[in-house]
Formats: C-alpha cells, sequence, structure tokens
C-alpha cells in the first residue's frame, strides 16, 4: 500500500480492459486543464498508433469517445497555459463547469465511473477513485481503481451513496446539460447500485461517501474517525481538523502534510503528535528494469489518506477531501473506504518502520520564518473573482454567418456580480487573448467579436482580473466552456481538415497524437 515503486499512469486507469469499448464515462475534478483533458477521449478509444496512423479516423474516433464522456469541474477552475489545439472542440458538450455548493466552498471531488462493453455486449464498470484532479500536475498522488460486474438485477445498498452522487452531478451544473446527456447519467447511475465489485487484495468491504451534496446527510467525522491509532496525510491542515479528529488519540496519531503548511499552525497544536513531510531528496528513479530514468522529485504532496484502527479492524479512506473544515462542511467531496485487516491496512502498513512510504519522509522541523505573501493573498482573491463570476453568471457563445465570416456574439444569462474597486475583469476567446473586452458588473453581458473562420470559432473564452499592488500587476485567468449555439453541422469537419492542410500542420498532428498515444504528454504523469 502506497509505495513510492508502485507507479500508475493514469490514463492506465480509464483505458477499458482489453477487448472491451467504453459505453459510457462520468468524471468529477476541481481543476481542469484543458491539454490534460484531451488525452482522456484517446485512451478511451484504445487506440494503438502502430496498428492504425490515420488521422482522420484517430480524430473521428476522438469524437465519439467525447459523445460518451462527461467532465463535471468547479466553475472558474479550467485552465490552458496556451491554446493546446483546434481539438479541444471536441470537449466542448463534455464539459460542465458547476457552481460553488455555497459562498466560500468549492466543488472538489475526484472520481470517475465507467461503463465498458465486452464484444457480446455485457457490461463491465470500473470507479476510480483519485486525490489528483485532471490537470498535468506531478505531484504525489494516489490512484485507486477496481471493477465490477452486474450478476442480478438486486440493488446493492452499499452502492446507494455512489449512485446517489453520479445521479446529483447534472443538477450541481451551472447550465443545463441536454437531455440525452442527463439520462445516459442517469441510467449509469442505475446500473452502478446494482454492481459487485472485485475488491482489492484483502479488502473485506467498500463504502462510498460523498460528501456535501443538497438535502444529504452529513459526513459524521466523530464517527468515521473514531478509533485508537490514526493517519493522516493531508497537503492542507487546519487546527479544528487536529483538534476533532488527531487530539483523541494524540500518542497514537501520525500527520503527514506540507511543511509550509505546518509551518502556519500555532505550535501548540501539534503537541504531542507524531509529524512528517515529504523528504526533498525523495526520488524515483528506476524503471522496471532497473535502468535509471528521467528523475522525479516529489517535494510537492498531494495526497488525502485518512487510515483509522478500529476494534482490530483498519478502515482506509482515499480520495478528495483535505484534513480541513471546509472538505468535511460546505465542500462537495468524495471517499471511498476499504475495510479490512490492520496487517494490511492499518497505520503500520502504510508508514511503518519497513513500509516503502517511509523511506521517503522526514521529521517535521518548526520553520523559523513566517511570512505572508501579499500578492498570493490577492492572487488568491482574484481566483475566488473569478470563480464566483463563472459559477453565477451562465455564458453563451451564439454564432451567425455573416458576409465576412461567422460572428461569436458573447451573452450571459445573469447580471455580472459586484467587481470590488481597483480589480478589472476582461473576457476573451481563449484562442484569440489578444482581442479583450472589458466587463462591468450590474448588467448582463453582450458583447459581439469580430468575424472568424468557423474553424476558429469555439467556446472556450478566458476571464481575466487583474489589480494593481505596489507597483505590482497582479492577474489570475480561467476558462469559461459557454453554451455553444448556432455551429453548422460540418464545423468539426473544417476543424478536422485544418489540421492537415500543409504538410508541416500534418506532421505536427502526427507527433501530437503519437504523444497522446505513448503516454508522452504533460498530464499523463505518475498518478
Amino acid at each position: 500500500m502506497l509505495a513510492p515503486d508502485n507507479r500508475a499512469l493514469l490514463l492506465d486507469a480509464l483505458r477499458p480492459p482489453p477487448e472491451y469499448s467504453l459505453d459510457r464515462a462520468v468524471a468529477t475534478t476541481f481543476t481542469l486543464d484543458l491539454e490534460t483533458a484531451l488525452t482522456v477521449p484517446l485512451a478511451f478509444a484504445g487506440f494503438r498508433f502502430d496498428e492504425n496512423s490515420d488521422p482522420i479516423e484517430i480524430m473521428e474516433a476522438l469524437r465519439r469517445m467525447s459523445d460518451r464522456l462527461d467532465i463535471f469541474c468547479q466553475a472558474g477552475a479550467i485552465s490552458a497555459a496556451e491554446w493546446p489545439s483546434d481539438l479541444v472542440a471536441l470537449l466542448e458538450k463534455s464539459i460542465h463547469e458547476v457552481k460553488r455548493p455555497r459562498a466560500g466552498r468549492i466543488f472538489h471531488p475526484k472520481v470517475w465511473a465507467l461503463r465498458s462493453l465486452d464484444p457480446s455486449g455485457d457490461p463491465s464498470f470500473r470507479i476510480v477513485v483519485l486525490s489528483r484532479n485532471l490537470t498535468a500536475s506531478r505531484s504525489w498522488d494516489t490512484v485507486l481503481w477496481f471493477d465490477g460486474r452486474i450478476r442480478d438485477r438486486r440493488p446493492i445498498a452499499n452502492n446507494a451513496p455512489l449512485a446517489r452522487f453520479i445521479a446529483a452531478l447534472p443538477g450541481l451544473a451551472v447550465g443545463e446539460s441536454p437531455i440525452e446527456r442527463r439520462d445516459a447519467l442517469a441510467e449509469l447511475a442505475e446500473d452502478l447500485r446494482r454492481v459487485h465489485w472485485e475488491l482489492p487484495d484483502g479488502a473485506r468491504e467498500v463504502h462510498f461517501h460523498p460528501i456535501g451534496l443538497p438535502r444529504a446527510r452529513s459526513f459524521p467525522i466523530e464517527e468515521h474517525f473514531s478509533g485508537y491509532r490514526k493517519l493522516v496525510i493531508s497537503p492542507f491542515i487546519r487546527e479544528k481538523f487536529i483538534d476533532d479528529v488527531l487530539v483523541p488519540a494524540r500518542q497514537g496519531a501520525i500527520l503527514i502534510s506540507r511543511g509550509e503548511e505546518l509551518d502556519r499552525l500555532q505550535p501548540d497544536t501539534l503537541e504531542g503528535l507524531d509529524i512528517y513531510e515529504l523528504d526533498p531528496a525523495s526520488q524515483l528513479s528506476a524503471d522496471d528494469d532497473g535502468e535509471e530514468q528521467n528523475l522525479t522529485f516529489l517535494t510537492n504532496l498531494h495526497t488525502k489518506v485518512f487510515a483509522i484502527e478500529s476494534a482490530r479492524l483498519a478502515h482506509l479512506f482515499v480520495g478528495s477531501a483535505n484534513a480541513t473544515e471546509g472538505a468535511f462542511n460546505g465542500n462537495v467531496e468524495f471517499l471511498c473506504e476499504l475495510v479490512g485487516p490492520v496487517a494490511k491496512f492499518g497505520v503500520d502498513a502504510l508508514v511503518g518502520d519497513d513500509a516503502p512510504l517511509r523511506s521517503m519522509l522526514t521529521p517535521y522541523v518548526v520553520s523559523d520564518t513566517r511570512e505572508i505573501d501579499q500578492p498570493s493573498t490577492t492572487g488568491r482573491a482574484l481566483e475566488g473573482l473569478l470563480v464566483d463570476i463563472a459559477g453565477r453568471v451562465g455564458f453563451r457563445t451564439a454564432i451567425a454567418k455573416q458576409a465576412d465570416g461567422w460572428v461569436p456574439r458573447i451573452t450571459t444569462d445573469a447580471e455580472l456580480p459586484q467587481i470590488p474597486v481597483g480589480t478589472s475583469v476582461t473576457i476573451a476567446a481563449h484562442n484569440r487573448p489578444m482581442e479583450t473586452y472589458e466587463l462591468h458588473p450590474g448588467a448582463p453581458i453582450e458583447i459581439e467579436l469580430s468575424p472568424r473562420e468557423i474553424a476558429d470559432v469555439t467556446a472556450f473564452l478566458q476571464l481575466t482580473a487583474s489589480r494593481t499592488e505596489e507597483g505590482t500587476v497582479i492577474q489570475r485567468s480561467t476558462v469559461i466552456c459557454s453554451q455553444l449555439d448556432g455551429e453548422p453541422d460540418d464545423r468539426h469537419h473544417e476543424i478536422f481538415a485544418r489540421q492537415i492542410n500543409t504538410p508541416e500542420k500534418f506532421m505536427r498532428l502526427l507527433a501530437l497524437l503519437m504523444g497522446f498515444a505513448s503516454g508522452n504528454v504533460a498530464g499523463n504523469a505518475p498518478g
């Protein structure tokens, strides 16, 4: 368990079993990177580039897989360092932005549910529970997945929370999904009620814990995290969580977090706890054959694990929730609980002297310097503003054919919320970031963009907030996936054709697709 040499690629967890084809998939993530998301349909398509190098056929397969994929993410948390490719048009109908569950809280779960079909049409199901987002992060994360099948039509009680979580997703989104996608998710949720899961070796039970859904029972920390030995691994930690969870078992509690997060806590809060952080010298340096490969320094902890020993059993919780009050009181989160013997899932099995993870840890030492970075504080405020705008205002891009090209018109379903004095907010088509328009609060948005070719039309908009602090311009941006109206039926064909209309573009596309197929893309990092 949690062995640093037991590495898996995210795409490996998403690919259907051999001879199977993807039928339906739904994903949740807090942040979403567009380039990383582009790798997912190719994984679902199961392409082997050495067997089929026809880019048109591959792109058609990507389009078909996108039609079967739904990704729910926090509104205002989509990113792209630059315009990744016109092929992101394949994701426009797959991405659904979710509004805040309440003020100051976020949509934060990281779970996938997949249904694949064998050659005879019989379904197989997979659940993938992660601590990582769908981004290019190379942090140290965890991924847990297992498969299952429907043996009969009787629902299984332990699956009810999972099914309820999947069924609730369309209702959390900013805009309304097409009826066919809502129906497909409802069907998948109903199937998940009846799946018998093949649990990891040694696990006796599995429980699913969606947290923060509207009108759902809260997650009682005192009930689930009660025990005589406890391990908490979390990149973010708050005093109240320590008081509620770790203090009752202070002499049998181990905490692993980031040093800079631990430095923020009051020193007396940590007294009596066994505390570690990742050793900066920790690295993965050998492949399966023992040959040296590129070193990956695991200096950024991002995994979330809670191990509780109680009544001679271990309860191992993995998923998205940090050790913070917000995670269990307001955020939407998802945890998967495995119950099994202490020798397999307990504290010593994870971080005992002989556990592989222990060699990556170093005892935490209190830092002498504690400083609050004002630009970082302002940056977080700008990020929060973008999340609020993206979650409250439904963006639409309507296009119409005119004599000099296709003209996009950006509108919103509601008025722009209040913008703090001294802060400016602009919007642009994401593939034309220099063509910006300033936004003003108190009125719906109505912006007409310049004419363009149909292949240049995009649903993805770039929203940017900025302000100046002591002569320094602080800026944050996010991507909005607007609802695209009025597109012609052949728009995707025009986009595909433009990828190969010159020998240079054709070679770039081949390199891109080969990178996707081999996993040599930024988003396909060890998970």
